[in-house]
């Protein structure tokens, strides 16, 4: 399968650096994003570590080709961060979110962690494949929509898992079918808070990620850039 691939990270309007990481290797089918946390120290170092870490464990289309494998490169990586955080970072360490796919032959591996955002254009379909870890995202999942009625604002940006401190924590992993005419988008929620997602399909669906991408990041400026903003994505013809 050929693939066309593009990504790209703006600090946005409010912030003063870029604290998202992105790769990007179509030779070894590996796309990730990784945003560091907000309220800890060096979440710049900590999403670029996530990123390098991850590249140097992968380093050919012949490994990691099971789920197993890769939750168990992810806890690596994690394991690598917390030791890095407490060399920089003092007690409170270092975070950042984690979002990777693993590209296969007719398939490809999804380990997600934290709250950026993963979405597979399946033909005409179009579906949000990760979860947000988030404390308000838990709430609706135990409780149910109304949860939100009384949910302070920030619950839904408040983070229950993140790879790089020293809490144990399952790592989201699925396998999914893909084809030619397919796609995946993962972005930082930068884009997500500022985007609906309806016109990330639309814009999607119009258009290959050279264009697309760019244009979505334009769009999460446009409508206040409070964030940085990160996006990678692919296509397969």
């Amino acid at each position: 399968m050929n693939i066309v691939s593009f990504g790209h990270s703006d600090v946005g309007f409010v912030r003063e650096s870029n604290e998202d990481s992105f790769l990007l290797d179509d030779e070894c089918g590996l796309y990730v994003v990784a945003d560091g946390v907000g309220g800890l120290p060096h979440g710049a170092l900590a999403s670029r570590l996530a990123v390098q870490f991850f590249r140097a464990m992968i380093r050919s289309n012949d490994a990691c080709t099971t789920e197993e494998e890769l939750s168990e490169i992810v806890h690596a990586v994690h394991r690598n961060i917390i030791e890095s955080g407490g060399l920089v970072g003092g007690d409170n360490g270092i975070g950042t979110t984690f979002s990777a796919v693993r590209m296969l032959p007719d398939k490809f591996m999804l380990a997600h962690v934290g709250d950026s955002s993963v979405y597979h254009k399946n033909g005409q379909a179009f579906k949000h494949i990760s979860t947000s870890h988030t404390l308000g995202n838990e709430l609706i999942e135990k409780h149910g929509p109304d949860a939100m009625n009384d949910m302070p604002d920030h619950y839904m940006h408040t983070l229950t898992r993140c790879m790089g401190q020293d809490i144990d924590f399952s790592v989201d992993v699925a396998t999914f079918p893909i084809k030619p005419g397919d796609g995946v988008l993962i972005c930082s929620d930068g884009v997500t808070n500022m985007v609906d997602e309806d016109i990330i399909e639309s814009v999607m669906q119009e258009h290959e990620p050279r264009d697309f991408v760019p244009a979505l990041i334009d769009l999460a400026n446009q409508n206040g850039g409070v964030d940085n903003s990160t996006i990678v994505s692919f296509l397969v013809n």
